[in-house]
């Protein structure tokens, strides 16, 4: 029994494979992962309507079953760990529910600004989408690493508030909502997208995920997201000293993130 493990975690370390999550997770042990960050499918069948390059609309969009999905990330994680699941305000209660019932503890939603402004929707009678959402939770419970992501305001030694610490240099304690120049956007716009020539309708900023990879969990610890994308996940772990593990069901994405992954 001892062998098979060995072999499992040494496979699983640093690997993204070309296949649905779902039949994924039952290769994957109890507890085998530390940090759970991902961007599942929302089930609104999302295509870009205004660009001259429209993306496929993504596999699994059409419907998914989040509830399983839940339970499983849930397994999958160690205790007093974190976990990151992007949604959208209207997904919101029903992906809430999902992540409760599946025993996690919902510590927050956090709302980042994009790197551009959405334009699905009705255009003239409703707020164009500026933000992405993230539905923060945990197992048991761990508290936050100190970084120097972002400098303290105030100067360090402040006492904001008698019997308690002097302030810190670095920022111990974020914001839900993270907007300004201070903080990394959520996603590429389009510039960016064409420079690169990488192209995804959800593309996340890997600096946005280096920051809560940093916040969230240790060098050398194991981050997993079962919806890789154009696998900005796996390059935020690298660039930060994590190990990754994922899965990305299209072929033609998988392409891109061997791509990126090569000239990162």
């Amino acid at each position: 029994m001892m062998e098979r493990g060995m072999r499992i975690e040494k496979d699983f370390i640093n690997e993204i494979y070309c296949m649905d999550c779902m039949d994924l997770f039952p290769q994957i042990p109890d507890g085998f992962v530390s940090l759970i960050l991902t961007d599942p499918p929302y089930g609104i069948s999302y295509q870009n309507q205004f660009t001259k390059r429209k993306h496929l609309v993504l596999t699994g969009d059409d419907g998914f079953d989040y509830g399983g999905f839940a339970k499983e990330s849930y397994r999958i994680l160690q205790d007093n760990s974190h976990a990151y699941f992007f949604t959208r305000f209207d997904c919101y209660p029903y992906h809430f529910q999902c992540l409760e019932q599946a025993g996690f503890s919902i510590k927050n939603c956090l709302v980042i600004e994009k790197g551009t402004v959405g334009g699905i929707g009705d255009l003239r009678g409703s707020y164009a989408n500026n933000s992405e959402w993230i539905i923060f939770c945990q197992k048991g419970r761990r508290t936050f690493n100190h970084t120097t992501l972002l400098e303290n305001k105030k100067k360090e030694g402040t006492q904001f508030h008698r019997g308690r610490k002097p302030s810190k240099k670095y920022k111990t304690r974020f914001n839900a909502c993270w907007f300004g120049e201070e903080y990394p956007k959520a996603t590429y716009n389009s510039t960016w997208q064409k420079k690169n020539q990488i192209y995804h309708p959800t593309i996340k900023n890997t600096e946005l995920l280096s920051w809560l990879i940093q916040i969230s969990s240790l060098p050398g610890e194991l981050v997993f997201d079962g919806f890789m994308g154009s696998g900005s996940t796996a390059l935020a772990a690298v660039s930060t000293g994590r190990n990754y593990l994922g899965a990305e069901i299209s072929q033609d994405y998988y392409e891109v993130i061997k791509k990126r992954m090569m000239q990162f």
